[in-house]
């Protein structure tokens, strides 16, 4: 046998695995090009409902943590109260469970389905970022300029050195986390970095596998290895948990009923604060269960093809559309109202009664009033923004139904 026979022979092997991965690679393709992306008015009703209550949550923890340090031996309605305070982290995982399911569906329309250019992708979820990141870095950094002012203590130092340039800068790109802290007091932009990196990352994936060239696939992978270089752990790490929301459209038939799907979020949301489940490193799994859980309610509603109105329906579709305003203009004023009751003498509560309660509830108005005006100045205008983008910055060959 020549050289060349040999040669042929063993690289047999690699030409039947590349075969297979082709021919896999079409199939995935011919499946996502039949998946129906239609929004159905019980899914709409599901994501308003998640994206509210998610929002509300994360608040609602800030605010027990300002207000309360729960003492130990708690009664059954204060250890209910401790649950309800403090879902903050997991109220984030479902909103990042929305949030791939929601950006998922936009990037395989972008790159597989080709009904929407790169271009207009590009402008969408940039548009969506920074309506808010932007004025919110503004309005963070005059917020924490009067926090100086009127904070005492070591509690409030580290703030002032955030507020860097450079921090703020590195905050504007989703460097928070990466290579610089979150920017001033606003702890919760710790979650947009992890945003713009899936925003990121998951239309590289999609292109490194269905690029139209072997050039856009060289670069769509080039983009991918280099964003796991540089990301960190724990948004890589938080990236399965907004997969999740991805592999919601892959499924062509429910997998479970919507009253078993929303009955296991709720059971992940009350035990979300079982000390031994993070004493033996069952925290991180049980966060991947609620993404889990949520995943299954965005399943079930999505396939559930009734039209007939629910209650409250009205009610949180009102509160989901200023959702990423308050969860991104809250945090700041809160520090101020927190620095200035501890100035004045303030020491946490350690359970919740009827006052206590009414002071919470209070401070909720205020901040969601405060965040609901911010959002009518700024993200209320998202879309008149988008369209002005579309229309006078569109290069040439951007049009519909180009792929990448």
């Amino acid at each position: 046998m020549s050289a060349n026979g040999r040669l042929r022979r063993l690289l047999r092997p690699v030409a039947a695995m590349r075969s297979g991965i082709s021919h896999l690679l079409k199939a995935i393709e011919q499946d996502i090009n039949a998946i129906d992306f239609s929004i159905s008015s019980s899914l709409s009703r599901a994501l308003d409902l998640l994206r509210s209550l998610a929002a509300f949550f994360v608040v609602a923890n800030h605010i027990g943590e300002a207000l309360f340090r729960f003492e130990h031996g708690l009664d059954p309605v204060n250890l209910v109260a401790f649950q309800f305070f403090y879902l903050g982290h997991q109220a984030v995982m479902v909103l990042f469970v929305v949030s791939g399911f929601l950006i998922g569906r936009a990037a395989m329309q972008c790159v597989v389905k080709g009904s929407q250019s790169a271009f207009d992708y590009g402008v969408d979820r940039m548009t969506r970022i920074y309506v808010v990141l932007l004025p919110a870095l503004l309005i963070g950094f005059v917020s924490d300029q009067i926090l100086a002012h009127v904070a005492s203590g070591p509690d409030f130092d580290y703030v002032m050195e955030r507020t860097s340039f450079l921090i703020f800068l590195g905050n504007l790109v989703g460097l928070q986390t990466v290579l610089v802290p979150t920017f001033g007091s606003n702890g919760p932009l710790w979650s947009l970095a992890c945003e713009l990196w899936y925003y990121v990352m998951f239309p590289a994936f999609l292109v490194a596998l269905f690029g139209r060239s072997r050039r856009s696939r060289w670069i769509g992978a080039a983009v991918l290895m280099g964003a796991f270089a540089i990301i960190s752990e724990d948004i890589l790490r938080y990236g399965t948990v907004w997969c999740l929301g991805v592999l919601c459209w892959l499924p062509r038939r429910r997998l479970a009923p919507k009253w078993l799907a929303w009955s296991l979020l709720a059971c992940c949301l009350a035990t979300a604060n079982n000390e031994y489940l993070w004493a033996h490193g069952w925290g991180f799994p049980h966060i991947v269960v609620t993404g889990l859980s949520v995943a299954l309610i965005l399943n079930a509603h999505r396939h559930d093809r009734s039209v007939v109105q629910a209650r409250g329906g009205i009610l949180s579709k009102f509160f989901a559309k200023f959702t990423y305003s308050l969860y991104l203009y809250h945090y700041p004023p809160l520090m101020i109202l927190t620095a200035l009751l501890v100035g004045h003498g303030f020491i946490p509560y350690g359970h919740v009664g009827a006052a206590q309660a009414l002071e919470a509830i209070a401070l909720l108005i205020v901040l969601y009033g405060y965040s609901y005006a911010l959002f009518w100045l700024t993200e209320r205008n998202y879309h008149q923004l988008r369209a002005f983008l579309r229309a006078k910055a569109a290069p040439p060959g951007s049009a519909v139904g180009s792929k990448i």
